[in-house]
């Protein structure tokens, strides 16, 4: 909200609404159960209730988002839809004053000496990653669902409808996703590809290199997943281990890629003889989310879901671009 002169601004703001000392009052806080709006203040004080934002200058663009924000209240049933939309602000306009007025906005004049500095206001909060295991999720969805409403992505994902339309929103900026009447579906996968190559490359999670003798990539990945087993410890083959067995394409016969979680992973390696005997690579990742809790077996190996194995493929960037596209056309059926 504010910072420097918060106290005096509030000591203002309380004289002006005519607020008692018995009054709630809560900073920075969210006001619909539904979507995703803050308020700086909200004020309650005996059956009053009043959201209150606070800035240097008000505008019409800060009314209509205010008015926004009333009829969605009201329109959902919101606990907050009879409280009382204030503005308090240091410049005001005749203009922008009667056009508050006439939108039943009430609005407070702060003294013109007020000094503060209003942090960055927005409805949505800005998603940076789209490779964040929440905002993953939404991905998929779409990659699933083809075309569909954000809310409808938020319920199959079970990630708040916050979360999901900022992440949604995030995409369409970036060109990835684009909306046509209230749905949203995939646009560019390439695009998409290549931002999360850019933003989480796979192989910054690479451990260490170890050599399993034998002739046989399924047949290491077959035996490391039985020795896990057998030694209570996690593992699951992704990258071009995963993708291969889930699209029958593109399969490594030298090498297989393995996370193993980060207590285990010394141990794990002490199991093995040094990188420069012959044999089958295993290149050993450190995970950096669950990659454990969703693992399938398929052909007695412990495979990452489909969902981290797109992830990873595309964090491999053009060295595992067939293969990732051919993930992304045969994901509906894996």
């Amino acid at each position: 909200m504010i910072n420097g002169e918060g106290n005096s601004i509030l000591d203002h703001i309380k004289r002006e609404l005519d607020i008692s000392d018995s009054a709630t009052i809560t900073r920075e806080v969210l006001i619909s159960e539904e979507f995703p709006f803050k308020a700086d203040l909200v004020i309650e004080d005996f059956s009053k209730k009043y959201i209150i934002e606070i800035t240097s200058r008000l505008t019409i663009e800060k009314i209509g988002r205010q008015l926004a924000i009333k009829k969605i209240l009201l329109t959902t049933g919101s606990r907050n839809r009879n409280a009382e939309f204030v503005i308090a602000s240091k410049l005001i306009s005749p203009d922008a004053e009667k056009i508050a007025h006439a939108c039943d906005i009430r609005i407070i004049a702060l003294p013109y000496r007020t000094h503060f500095k209003e942090s960055e206001k927005s409805d949505v909060r800005r998603i940076e990653k789209v490779s964040s295991a929440k905002s993953w999720k939404i991905v998929i969805a779409l990659l699933t669902e083809k075309e569909c409403s954000i809310r409808h992505l938020a319920k199959k994902t079970n990630v708040s409808y916050g979360w999901t339309h900022a992440t949604v929103q995030s995409l369409i900026a970036k060109g990835i996703v684009i909306e046509v009447n209230n749905y949203v579906k995939l646009h560019d996968v390439p695009k998409l590809l290549n931002g999360i190559a850019w933003e989480r490359p796979f192989e910054k999670l690479y451990y260490n290199e170890v050599v399993l003798p034998d002739s046989d990539a399924l047949s290491a990945a077959r035996t490391i997943t039985r020795m896990c087993d057998k030694q209570d410890t996690d593992c699951a083959f992704t990258g071009f281990t995963a993708g291969g067995i889930y699209t029958k394409y593109g399969f490594r016969h030298d090498t297989v890629y393995v996370y193993i979680p980060k207590d285990h992973l010394d141990p794990f390696l002490t199991s093995f003889d040094a990188a420069d005997k012959p044999g089958i690579k295993i290149r050993v990742y450190k995970p950096d989310r669950d990659v454990f809790s969703d693992t399938r077996i398929t052909e007695e190996i412990r495979l990452v879901s489909p969902a981290q194995a797109l992830l990873d493929l595309a964090g491999l960037g053009y060295s595992g671009r067939d293969l990732t596209l051919k993930l992304v056309e045969n994901y509906g059926n894996v």
